[in-house]
Order: structure tokens, then C-alpha cells, then sequence
């Protein structure tokens, strides 16, 4: 197995708890927290210098200050600490010798039973590992995290400090975790930068987001070193085999261990102004791994790291088909900095602005949305307690986010109608988040006109003109037009006879399988019929990233403690191509059996996967996903298929049933996904990029009449006639909360996820990314 190497292929950050009194009578919780961001650009290049590893670090403080961790107990090197508002000193700066420093006063200060987080935000790189290493990595690199005083390469003879000067090596970290697990240290690691070397370092839409990665020609490295890499690595490689996405660092030891990594290896990690919804002002510089998981440990209502992972997966939904896809692994199913099971609420205080307005000093850096809800308890100062001549329930919904403060009104929720008044000025208040919200309203920016626009490309800006003045009420979906300046979750660019849709990407992708989003410019085509293509193909994107949004809200809830579930993929051996083949895809894909799962398949538990992994699958590979009730109600599954092309459709089950329902005691059901890369009917490419399986499950009561099937939330039902009709699917809560994010308007700019989750509802997602052939990985 691979040693650290990819510890740093998804190493956009490194988060690390260190320091604790030498003599602790109880376990002590630490932290070493890493960011380098002022890479020198005249040393190494043009655009390496990182605007965002310093806001990860005072992010990261704000969040262990949250669980009670103690300033004295965190070692912090980040160049610029000083610039970000935090009231922390950082003990010295990210270079390589003050890293390795900080490795050996950790392994003096820690005692058996602490835990530790290590955190590591800035550049990362590759370079290849010398052909006698100890341990051969089996793409044939060392994965390295780049300090600021990073040098060229200076070559690599066995030596394997040699290569890349000043850079940490990804051995050099795993050596340095097996010995904190050797003292039976419970160690965190969070990874938040890419390795790729090949990654495209330009901002991203609008010139917000960049990559944290350094080319290896921009390190000096040979090009005929990298080749003979490469070459050892093809040795190593089994052609057919199904692989787990690399980022797995065995270490020894008897303490316990889990990993958060940005991106696995091949992939980018991004970092850019965060949160992209909400004003321009509340937003920073950030790591999106970073930003996610701060905002996970802020917002409360998890008790284990799988449930910070699956926050953190949910942030990623805004991101489309290129989304970088995060890594977890190790002892997830442990409870969260030291909570012993119990679930964190975090109070923020408010503050009395009105009678019906209440300022809480909590913001869009602690996850907080327009639309989130606030319960206000007012403290009796003599106790601390709730206090008995202001009992409430006092409830309030954000309506204005900035960085670290929201403005928030009184309202109803879950029955209650919305308080007349807020309690004085001079009540001590505090405010606990009940409810964020599933936001559904796609933010849209349309880019300037072209210089020289031509006919059509006149008519497709006078279209969105057109259609960013509309009334909202008259549109299909929710959708809010912003200035190009503003951030948004869809770009707009005419250009080339094209209207192109960025969700992203850094930049349009004109050719090839991974071609950006667009609406080709036919000539006679008119404004008017633009802009109901505009419309459709915007409603598109909003519908499948508010059907994710709507899921991930309901990843992991209760109604799923009885439906067990086992995935698999089974992988076709490809045939012999024809001479006429159109591509290297160009075959017809057949299932093995229609009635079980073939022999052949892998289980994801096999390879170290799970439903938080994003495996990379091939033309005509086939994932199954075996489910049974364990309890004692029936359970109505829809299983629905969400494309890289906004594409949702309703799975099938193997075998001769069909219905979503699965009774208490019934033989397992399967629901099989076949992948394409290619249609082979059509002569034409199919879909590529991040894919997903969603399970819609709801627990019925005992004789419940009709199985609910929620395939009205395929692609086909995009259209809505008037005499549709409306099933008992669609009336349940699952049914209105995915309804609302299927068929939005102007009333769904955000919706609760809570009455789904009483029902006993929730959701099963896995990801995957589907290669074509000529990728990296294929």
C-alpha cells in the first residue's frame, strides 16, 4: 500500500493538534496548524503566491476555540496571521526547518490518550521518487507539501531528502504520524492541497478561485525525470483492476486515526472568496475543504467525523461535474473532538437591534445562510441559565450575512407562531441554530458583451438582459441575477456563437469530452426564443443542484438506521475494437445477470470505499447496491441517477419486482447503475465527470397502502401541466421538500430540511467520478 505519498496528493491543507502540557492528568486535545501563503513568485513563478492559507488558519482557530480547545494548546506557522483579524500570534513562520521543529515538540508534549490535529494549508507538488526507495510509491512520485523557503530541484540518487529543495515529503509526515500513533495519540489530519503537476494555476470564474499547486517544470525538474517515473510506475499497475482513489497513509501505532483530504491525486484543490452566495463583503480568501469543515464544526449538530464528512461533501454540490472530489478515511465513525457521543450546540450571543431584530454574532465564516433560523435564549445573569420571566420560544430568520455578524427577524417555526417582541436592550441573550435551511435560489452572473459582437451574439445578451429583468414569478426555476462583480453559482459568457454556462471551471473549455456547458447560436434565431432556452437549460442545473442540496441535507438521518446497504462494482473486460470503432469506447455494454449480482464484483468495503468516496469508474463498469430491511416497518426506496449532464433518472432494481417498496424480512433488493462513457447507438459521447446515485428512503407505518415513488423528480417531468397529478409521493415531506427543489419558484428561495427528517425520511448518496478513455486513471 502506499505510504504518504498520498497523504499529500489531496494536501490543500494539513491540520495538526500539538501542543499540551508535558504532564497532563487527563486527555489533552492539540493542534498544529499550517499555512503557507507568500510564495516568493520571483523564486519559483508567476502566480504561486496563496491568498488563502492564512484565513484557513484563523478559520481553524475560530473553530477549535468553539469545542474549548485552549489557545496554549495550539502551535501555529502561518506567514501573515496578523493580516486577518484573528487576535492570535503565530509562533513562527512555514519553512521547512521550523515544520520539522514543530514535528519533534510534538512527539515531546503529547502523552498516551491525547488527540491531535495537524493541519497543512498551501502549495503542493510532486516529484519523482528515486528508482531504489525503500518503498515505491505506485504512481512513481513522492507527493511534497512546499514551505515558503522552497527550492529548485537539485536531483535524486537514492537520497530520498534529495529532489525538491526545502520540501516536506510526504514520507517524512507518515513517519512522523506512526510515531504519534506509537504513544497512542488519536491523530486528525486534514489536507487541504493538491500534489497534480499539471494543474492549471488561473483563477477560476470571475478570477476568484485558484488551484494550490506548483507545476514540476516551475520546480526545475527534468522532463525526462518525470517520463522515467511514469515508466516505473506502469510496472506496477494492474490495467483492469478496481482501486480505491489514492490518499492512503498507513501508519503503525495503537492510536486511533482519521483523514480529511481536499482532492486525491490527479485532482485540484481550490482555494477562493468563500462562501460564493451571500455579499461580497462577507467573504474571504479560503481553502473549499477548509471553509466546509470549519463551517460543519460551527454550525454543530454532528457528533462524528462521518458526519462532518458528509457536511463537508454537501458543500461541494455548488461545483457541478469538475468539483474536486474530497477524500475520508480512517476511524470516521469516532466522536468528534473528544465529544464522548454528545452532539455540540453552539451559542453565539445576540444583541437587541429592534423590537422584532436581533444582530448574532455569527456569520457567513460560521456557515450561516439567508434563510437560516435562530432560537434566542435569554440568560438569567445570576445563573447562566434560561431565564424564567422570558421563556419564548423566541425564533428568528436570517436576513442579512456578513463575515462574522447576521442581522436576523423574528418568525415562526415548527408550529409556533413568530413572538410579538423581542425581549429589551439590556437582555443578555443567546442565539443556538435550529434549522440552516436548504437553499434553492441559483445565483446567476452574466460576463460583459463581446467587443465586436456578432448578429446572434447581439441577440443571445439582449435575451439575458431580457431575462435577468423577468419577474421571478413568472420564471421556471429560482432564479436571482447578479452583477458580473458579485459572485454566483452559474457565469454567463456569449462568445464564439455560443452561450457558454461556467460552474466551476476556470475558464471555457471549447473542445474534447469535458467541454463547458453551452447553447450553440443558430443564425435567425431570435431573443425571444433565447431566452426560453436560456431558461431552460439554467432550470437544468438549478434542479440537479437543488436535488443534491435537498439530499445532502438529509445524508445520514435517523429514517436510515434500518435499511442496511452494500455497494459493488463489477468491471467489464473490454473487447477487441473494430477497425470502423469511432472511439476507445466504442462497445456495447451488456449486464452480466439480470437477476443477482455477478460473480466478479468488488465491494466498496474491499477496497477501503465507501458512499464518501469517489471511486474512478469506466466505460460500461456497473455499481450495485444491495439494500436490506433490518426493521420491523416497511421502507419505500427510489433510487435516481444524477448525471454530469444535469441528467435525472429513475434506476432500475434487478430481478422481476419493481416497486420502491422493501418489507421487514424481504429478501435483499439490488439496484443496479450501468455506466457509459460512450453511446454506441448514437455514435456520440456520453457523460463524464463527477456522477451520482442518490437513494431516496422513507420509513411507512406498518400497512401503509402505497409505495411512495419519487421518480416525478426525473429529468422527464421538467415540464409541469396543469391537470398533472399529484400522488402521494409528492404530498409527503419527503415529497414537498425534493418537489420544491425540483420545480422551485419564487417561494422556494429556501426551504427546511426538518419536517423531511421527522418523517423518518433520508438519504443514501454515493459519487463517483465516470472516466473517458485518455483521462488520467483510464
Amino acid at each position: 500500500m502506499i505510504r504518504t505519498h498520498t497523504l499529500l496528493a489531496a494536501m490543500t491543507g494539513l491540520f495538526l493538534l500539538i501542543t499540551a502540557p508535558l504532564y497532563a492528568s487527563t486527555p489533552q486535545r492539540h493542534a498544529l496548524l499550517i499555512g503557507a501563503s507568500g510564495y516568493d513568485e520571483e523564486r519559483i513563478g508567476p502566480g504561486v503566491e496563496l491568498f488563502g492559507p492564512r484565513n484557513d488558519v484563523a478559520l481553524m482557530i475560530r473553530a477549535l476555540r468553539a469545542y474549548d480547545v485552549p489557545d496554549a494548546n495550539m502551535h501555529v506557522l502561518a506567514d501573515g496571521l496578523d493580516q486577518t483579524g484573528i487576535d492570535f500570534a503565530a509562533h513562527g513562520e512555514p519553512v521547512r526547518e521550523e515544520i520539522m521543529a514543530a514535528f519533534t515538540l510534538m512527539l515531546e508534549r503529547v502523552q498516551p490518550g491525547d488527540e491531535i490535529l495537524v493541519y497543512f494549508s498551501g502549495h503542493g507538488s510532486r516529484q519523482p521518487q528515486p528508482e531504489d526507495a525503500p518503498i515505491p510509491e505506485a504512481n512513481g512520485f513522492d507527493e511534497i507539501f512546499l514551505p515558503l523557503d522552497i527550492g529548485a530541484w537539485e536531483g535524486a540518487h537514492g537520497d530520498r531528502q534529495a529532489g525538491v529543495r526545502n520540501a516536506v515529503i510526504d514520507d517524512e509526515i507518515g513517519e512522523f504520524l506512526d510515531a504519534l500513533r506509537e504513544r497512542n495519540v488519536f491523530v486528525r489530519l486534514v489536507v487541504d492541497t493538491c500534489h497534480s503537476g499539471g494543474a492549471n494555476r488561473g483563477a477560476g470564474p470571475g478570477g476568484e478561485f485558484r488551484t494550490r499547486a506548483v507545476t514540476e517544470d516551475m520546480l526545475g525538474i527534468p522532463p525526462e525525470e518525470l517520463l522515467a517515473a511514469e515508466r516505473r510506475a506502469r510496472t506496477t499497475r494492474s490495467g483492469n483492476a478496481v482501486t480505491r482513489p489514492e490518499a492512503s497513509i498507513p501508519v503503525g501505532g495503537e492510536g486511533g486515526f482519521v483523514a480529511f483530504y481536499a482532492a486525491h491525486s490527479g485532482q485540484l484543490a481550490l482555494e477562493g472568496l468563500m462562501p460564493m452566495i451571500g455579499s461580497p463583503d462577507a467573504r474571504k480568501n479560503l481553502g473549499v475543504m477548509t471553509f466546509h469543515i470549519a463551517n460543519g464544526l460551527m454550525q454543530g449538530g454532528v457528533a462524528t467525523y462521518r458526519e462532518l464528512a458528509y457536511r463537508v461533501l454537501s458543500g461541494y454540490n455548488d461545483w457541478g461535474s469538475r468539483a474536486p472530489a474530497p477524500l475520508f478515511e480512517g476511524d470516521l465513525d469516532r466522536t468528534l473532538l473528544g465529544q464522548e457521543g454528545s452532539i455540540r450546540t453552539p451559542y453565539w450571543q445576540a444583541r437587541h437591534l429592534a423590537r422584532d431584530t436581533a444582530e448574532i454574532e455569527a456569520g457567513a465564516l460560521d456557515g450561516i445562510g439567508e434563510g437560516a433560523v435562530f432560537e434566542i435564549v435569554v440568560r438569567d445573569p445570576d445563573t447562566q441559565g434560561p431565564h424564567p420571566s422570558f421563556p419564548g420560544p423566541y425564533y428568528v430568520e436570517a436576513i442579512e450575512v456578513g463575515q462574522t455578524g447576521t442581522r436576523a427577524v423574528l418568525t415562526g417555526f415548527e408550529g409556533h407562531e413568530a413572538a410579538r417582541a423581542l425581549p429589551g436592550r439590556t437582555a443578555f441573550m443567546t442565539a443556538r441554530l435550529v434549522d440552516p435551511g436548504v437553499r434553492f435560489t441559483l445565483s446567476v452572473a452574466v460576463e460583459s458583451a463581446p467587443d465586436a459582437p456578432s448578429a446572434q451574439e447581439q441577440a443571445a445578451m439582449t435575451a439575458l438582459t431580457r431575462l435577468a429583468g423577468a419577474n421571478p414569478d413568472t420564471l421556471m426555476a429560482p432564479l436571482e441575477f447578479r452583477p458580473a462583480s458579485q459572485p454566483a453559482d452559474v457565469r454567463i459568457r456569449v462568445q464564439d456563437e455560443a452561450i457558454w454556462l461556467l460552474r466551476g471551471e476556470p475558464d471555457i473549455v471549447a473542445t474534447g469530452r469535458d467541454r463547458s456547458a453551452r447553447i450553440p447560436l443558430e443564425p435567425g434565431t431570435g431573443p425571444d426564443a433565447l431566452m426560453s432556452m436560456i431558461e431552460a437549460e439554467l432550470q437544468k442545473l438549478a434542479r440537479v443542484r437543488n436535488l443534491l442540496n435537498a439530499a445532502s441535507a438529509l445524508q445520514g438521518s435517523a429514517g436510515l438506521s434500518s435499511l442496511h446497504y452494500e455497494a459493488f462494482v463489477w468491471r467489464a473486460t473490454p473487447p477487441r475494437l473494430s477497425d470502423n470503432a469511432r472511439a476507445p469506447d466504442d462497445w456495447a455494454c451488456s449486464l452480466p445477470s439480470p437477476d443477482a449480482i455477478p460473480d466478479g464484483a468488488v465491494a466498496f468495503s474491499e477496497l477501503g470505499a465507501s458512499d464518501l468516496d469517489a471511486l474512478d469508474l469506466y466505460h460500461c463498469d456497473i455499481v450495485y447496491v444491495r439494500l436490506t430491511n433490518t426493521g420491523d416497518r416497511p421502507i419505500d426506496v427510489t433510487p435516481l441517477y444524477i448525471d454530469s449532464q444535469a441528467g435525472v433518472y429513475r434506476l432500475p432494481f434487478l430481478g422481476p419486482a419493481t416497486t420502491t417498496r422493501i418489507e421487514p424480512g424481504e429478501t435483499p433488493r439490488i439496484v443496479w447503475a450501468g455506466l457509459r462513457t460512450f453511446d454506441w447507438t448514437t455514435g456520440q459521447p456520453a457523460s463524464s465527470g463527477l456522477e451520482r446515485l442518490v437513494l431516496l428512503a422513507v420509513e411507512r407505518e406498518r400497512g401503509a397502502a402505497v409505495p411512495l415513488d419519487f421518480s416525478f423528480l426525473t429529468q422527464t417531468s421538467l415540464t409541469r401541466s396543469g391537470d398533472t397529478r399529484v400522488d402521494a409521493a409528492q404530498q409527503s415531506a419527503l415529497g414537498q421538500l425534493m418537489g420544491m427543489a425540483a420545480f422551485g419558484g419564487s417561494a422556494t428561495r429556501s426551504a427546511r430540511s426538518r419536517p423531511a427528517l421527522d418523517a423518518q425520511a433520508g438519504t443514501i448518496l454515493f459519487q463517483w467520478r465516470l472516466v473517458p478513455p485518455g483521462e488520467p486513471g483510464s
